[in-house]
């Protein structure tokens, strides 16, 4: 996967890239990057030995009170020095370790003002954790600016689809209903004009049978923007109305395997639950060129479980889920799932076929679920 471009990063190596680290001496490097918890551990075992030996040397060869002991004023300076070399050394120390940290918060901080192109510098200072939290967090935002681009993708996808059904519909009154509501008129006037019993007879059997195929012409329609079963009969009607007209359209055996779902789906999750099944049959008709599809329907305690199979060509789902403009139509099944507090799980081969299982909380307040 090609990393997101992120514009407005400062071009000049930071510390830590590869041109700035090649410049600093390896055992250097190699000490830089010791654990915090380590760092501070032998600056202080060092000051201790230094310590112990330059006292030991210095109240031998100093100012000695009677009988070789050192006077109290000696000890206390002494001590002091001790302690301000120990606080200065940790502070320095501590210092140069935070630094990462002091990155991290500077780039969390733009990355909340708004700039989600902000990323955190790496430091030659960063030990292994440290420098695993800063590529923690970069991942993280490089993960939000990929998903921020497919939400992207998917809401101008959305748009066209919106716009190119407003068309449909357009041609689809304009062509087929205005044209037969005229052709009615036209009867209706031959109707009128029309003397002979027998004549205006069959004007008006014809007149019947137009307006009866422009009824079913405008029921076909307006199932086609919404199935009129989910909301009369329940989420398995539908789908098996949608499956039966499915297969009859096409070359391919659709089977149908559902248990009878209970009232705990809300309408959200069942309109979500019917578009997921919609789009993976879709898939595995148009895409896939599969000849053999399942549909299996369960409920599993507080989930209702759909799984939808085919021995299609198969693809790889991760270089689908990556490539600008693929996989769309996956990533909308996930969110149209995530509303509502579900997940769905694809798995799939090239030659192996695809499997799509959709997972949907019965209640409206579920947890996501991470899978059976």
């Amino acid at each position: 996967m090609t990393p997101p471009r992120h514009v407005g990063r400062t071009p000049r190596a930071a510390p830590g890239d590869p041109a700035a680290e090649k410049s600093v001496p390896r055992l250097l490097r190699v000490l830089l990057r010791v654990p915090l918890f380590y760092k501070i551990l032998i600056a202080n075992a060092v000051i201790v030995v230094l310590g112990t030996v330059g006292g030991t040397a210095l109240t031998r060869d100093l100012e000695v009170g009677e009988g070789g002991v050192p006077t109290p004023t000696f000890v206390f300076l002494l001590s002091l020095a001790g302690v301000v070399v120990t606080v200065l050394v940790n502070a320095v120390i501590l210092r140069l370790a935070l630094t990462p940290l002091k990155g991290l918060e500077q780039a969390a901080a733009r990355v909340q003002a708004g700039n989600l192109d902000a990323r955190a510098p790496r430091s030659l200072v960063s030990d292994r954790e440290l420098e695993r939290l800063t590529s923690t967090f970069n991942g993280m935002l490089d993960n939000l600016e990929s998903y921020r681009q497919r939400l992207h993708e998917v809401a101008a996808r959305a748009l066209n689809a919106e716009e190119e059904e407003r068309k449909r519909i357009s041609r689809e009154l304009h062509d087929d209903t205005a044209q037969t509501l005229a052709a009615l008129l036209i009867r209706l006037r031959l109707f009128r004009a029309a003397d002979d019993p027998e004549t205006r007879e069959r004007i008006l059997e014809q007149f019947r049978t137009d307006l009866g195929e422009a009824l079913e012409r405008i029921r076909r329609f307006a199932r086609g923007l919404r199935p009129p079963a989910l909301d009369d009969l329940g989420l398995v009607p539908a789908l098996e109305s949608h499956v039966r007209g499915l297969a009859e359209s096409i070359d391919a055996e659709i089977r149908m395997d559902a248990e009878p779902i209970g009232d705990g789906l809300t309408a959200q999750a069942e309109l979500a639950l019917y578009r997921i099944v919609q789009e993976a049959l879709s898939n595995a008709v148009r895409h896939a060129g599969a000849r053999h599809i399942e549909l299996h329907l369960r409920q599993r305690d507080t989930w209702v479980e759909a799984c939808v199979r085919d021995d299609g060509r198969g693809f790889y789902t991760g270089a689908a889920m990556t490539e600008d403009g693929a996989g769309l139509g996956l990533f909308g099944m996930r969110e149209r799932a995530a509303y509502v507090g579900g997940r769905v799980d694809i798995q799939s081969r090239p030659g192996r076929g695809t499997e799509v299982r959709a997972l949907i909380p019965t209640g409206a307040t579920s947890p996501t679920p991470h899978g059976p």
